[in-house]
């Protein structure tokens, strides 16, 4: 009963993930679980003492439950277990949790319903840099070598407020009128980081060529795109100093004419940035 109620309370602990695509097994939760049985355990024997005559047996039904219940708190806080892969496929249904309560929640105060606009962005970039990273390293395996920000420089605030920061700038959402500045008829493809949030690259048809748009700093910046091929099986927008390309994760074919299909979207900067990130790539028919 008590590993059955286990189960089923790992279980629950998935309802509350906004989208299906974010399930992923999650250590941690696996950890809490146990640890949940094991106090129900301990509980359940307190008030049912006469259930078992021996006092052995409830001795070591005690026993075990203070010793599983220890050693899941343990693991639970230490995360001694957890390692590359496996702490982002824990974080993504935890982002999930966030990505609904910010969304559904009725807010009134523009200013609360500014920050959860902002918690939704970050955490549908970063659920897609995660998925596409789990993938990546299994593949290639772990990128050793520290990633520390170099010293900043002092500068007064006008310096500052036109500086951006490259470490952080990944494409942003852009609404229907970021995309029709550019593609007034509406774009022919789009990726997105989750199957419902807003587009962060476009691809259009602009005069007789087709051109890519993406939303950097708050910035629209055009791209260009070649005309050459099906840009429903991939694209390489690029400008003077940015690369990006759509393609199928893991080399596969991807083919996303008249549907929704999920693919990687890779950004290259000669500042200084690459990402990558797992998102689903539509175009129309």
């Amino acid at each position: 009963m008590i590993a059955t109620s286990t189960v089923v309370m790992f279980i629950l602990m998935y309802l509350n993930t906004y989208l299906w695509a974010h399930v992923f097994w999650s250590e941690t939760r696996a950890y809490m679980a146990v640890l949940m049985g094991a106090t129900m355990a301990f509980i359940m024997l307190g008030f049912m003492l006469s259930m078992y005559s021996s006092k052995t047996i409830n001795a070591s039904i005690f026993a075990g439950a203070a010793l599983a219940f220890a050693a899941s708190l343990w693991l639970v806080r230490s995360q001694v277990t957890v390692g590359d892969t496996s702490f982002m496929r824990a974080m993504i249904p935890h982002h999930s949790i966030a990505i609904m309560t910010s969304s559904r929640a009725n807010i009134e105060d523009a200013r609360v319903r500014k920050l959860a606009d902002e918690i939704i962005y970050a955490q549908d970039k970063e659920i897609a840099q995660m998925r596409y990273l789990v993938d990546e390293i299994e593949a290639s395996g772990v990128v050793s070598g520290s990633q520390e920000a170099p010293a900043g420089d002092v500068m007064n605030l006008e310096q500052a407020l036109s500086t951006a920061n490259i470490a952080v700038l990944d494409p942003g959402f852009m609404t229907e009128a970021d995309i029709a500045r550019l593609f007034p008829d509406g774009p022919i493809c789009t990726f997105a980081y989750t199957s419902d949030s807003p587009a962060v690259l476009a691809i259009g048809s602009v005069g007789d060529g087709m051109a890519g748009l993406v939303k950097l700093s708050g910035d629209l910046v055009r791209l260009d795109v070649s005309s050459d091929g099906d840009i429903a099986t991939g694209a390489a927008p690029r400008a003077d100093g940015l690369a990006m390309h759509v393609s199928a994760p893991g080399g596969g074919a991807l083919n996303a004419g008249g549907t929704m299909q999920e693919a990687d979207l890779t950004l290259e900067l000669d500042a200084g940035l690459t990402a990558g990130f797992r998102g689903f790539y539509r175009c129309a028919a």
